[in-house]
């Protein structure tokens, strides 16, 4: 469950520089592109993509954190046992 938490939060991470990334270039982050959007939109639909991916990212980052948390405390409970038990 380690291997799998770390290569998910890998996974995740490697996702998320990949989209900013592809978002600075697409200017994502810039008050024109969404001004604009409503204007624009079936151009600016076709570079949405960054978007999905660091979603996407985000969600992998998230459960891997979580699996990585679970096995944090079960490693310690099976060490030092419950706390309430």
């Amino acid at each position: 469950m380690l291997i799998l938490a770390l290569g998910l939060c890998f996974a995740g991470f490697a996702l998320l520089r990949i989209a900013l990334r592809q978002g600075r270039r697409d200017a994502l982050f810039s008050t024109a592109f969404w001004v604009t959007f409503p204007q624009f939109a079936r151009y600016r639909i076709r570079r949405l993509g960054p978007a999905a991916l660091g979603l996407a990212g985000a969600i992998l980052l998230i459960w891997g954190l979580v699996l990585l948390f679970q096995w944090l405390l079960a490693y310690y409970a099976a060490r030092f046992g419950h706390p309430l038990a």
